[in-house]
């Protein structure tokens, strides 16, 4: 059928270098974002973080204003796929010191998200500002919930969230980081 799988790209930034093949590239030196191929991937020798955190990132025009001073950010694209999650968890084995959190929307496409990230990867990655201190600071910014996203909250068990999702229903309220400048 002349079927040609395209290879998908792993996007990140940062304070990190990658040696692939034996060549080193420290992009912390660099401004903006990179990419490699899901071929690419199969020969990153090593990857090693230099800031404190590596932080993964559900959309891309958060990861676009990202500001990585201290981290390492990379872009998922929603649920990630395995070209990420395997760039994820060499990320992990190589650098198992550092704090790992993941940054997505506050409603139940966000919880759930992180939940997989964590349940695919097995790192307990924390959520970085999806938390009613952010969602009550940026009201002016709130959607509100549908009928679908009211029957997936309620649906949520996890004390870890608990608090949020109450504090999302009685406000009929969610919030989508591209709405508020993040920087």
């Amino acid at each position: 059928l002349n079927i040609v799988k395209n290879p998908g790209h792993v996007y990140f930034k940062g304070k990190g270098k990658l040696t692939i093949c034996g060549q080193q590239i420290d992009f912390s030196q660099m401004p903006g974002d990179m990419a490699i191929s899901s071929e690419m991937l199969k020969n990153v020798d090593d990857v090693t973080v230099f800031g404190d955190v590596v932080i993964t990132i559900e959309n891309l025009t958060t990861f676009n204003t990202f500001n990585c001073e201290k981290s390492f950010a990379i872009y998922l694209g929603g649920y990630h796929n395995t070209s990420r999650r395997n760039f994820i968890k060499k990320v992990y084995e190589q650098n198992p010191d550092k704090q790992y959190l993941h940054f997505g929307d506050i409603d139940a496409g966000g919880i759930h998200i992180l939940k997989h990230l964590r349940a695919k990867t097995n790192i307990q990655f924390l959520p970085y500002k999806m938390d009613v201190e952010t969602l009550s600071t940026n009201m002016g910014c709130w959607k509100k919930l549908t009928d679908n996203d009211i029957k997936r909250l309620k649906k949520i068990e996890d004390k870890e969230f608990q608090g949020l999702i109450d504090y999302m229903l009685s406000n009929n309220c969610k919030l989508e980081q591209e709405a508020i400048d993040w920087k």
